[in-house]
């Protein structure tokens, strides 16, 4: 990813990342401290993300009126996905509010994450827009018109590497705190979206299991 960001070990990850945000002009803290190491992380299970992915598929077709609350209520049920479905997102189904909706909609970016750990996206981006789930090949996607949901999470059975996935997150942590830094001190971001950041960045905590906190939970720290 991004030229740096390969699948071979990194064994100075966070030198790296500050030299890559150095060619891309991001602002950079040098006191922030490395993330975990690979000896210290367990990442989520291929099926695990294979589910969330899915879950969040379908709240993202609510989100975008592709169906209602309760459409995706039952579809969910009729999988036998409920169980996967987190406290937050049963309460969004319940009462898809236009805010919800709104908020809900960012979501494309979590989903844009799983699918580049389960290998169907080659590279998520420089975060500098939004990403477009169309891009994503409809024969690859978790679900659609007629399509049981469980025959993409039963073909999953491998992620990218951990070496991989914690280089990007890496990356978001530090990507993150620039953000945050603008934010709080008034500067404007040049060629990046914070929001984007701040869903990656989310997104990829839950797939190194940061301080091992469930979806509804997970915090990005910077």
């Amino acid at each position: 990813m991004f030229g740096l960001f390969k699948s071979k070990k990194e064994p100075n990850r966070k030198e790296k990342t500050e030299k890559f945000l150095k060619s891309k002009g991001v602002k950079i803290n040098y006191n922030l401290p490395h993330i975990e190491s690979e000896e210290e992380t367990t990442l989520r299970t291929p099926k695990e993300i294979a589910q969330r992915v899915t879950v969040l598929a379908t709240t993202n077709m609510v989100a975008f009126n592709g169906m209602s609350g309760q459409e995706a209520t039952e579809y969910l049920k009729k999988y036998n996905l409920w169980d996967y479905v987190t406290p937050d997102e049963k309460d969004f189904l319940a009462n898809p509010t236009d805010e919800k909706k709104n908020q809900e909609t960012w979501k494309c970016e979590g989903i844009w994450v799983l699918m580049w750990s389960l290998k169907i996206i080659d590279d998520l981006g420089f975060p500098s827009e939004l990403c477009d789930l169309n891009n994503i090949p409809s024969d690859k996607y978790p679900i659609g018109q007629d399509k049981d949901p469980n025959d993409f999470i039963n073909r999953i059975t491998e992620s990218r590497t951990k070496s991989e996935i914690l280089d990007v997150n890496d990356l978001y942590y530090r990507i993150d705190w620039a953000c945050v830094d603008a934010r709080v001190n008034g500067h404007e971001l040049n060629g990046l979206n914070a929001g984007v950041v701040y869903e990656r960045h989310y997104t990829l905590n839950w797939l190194v299991n940061y301080m091992e906190q469930e979806w509804d939970d997970v915090s990005t720290d910077t």
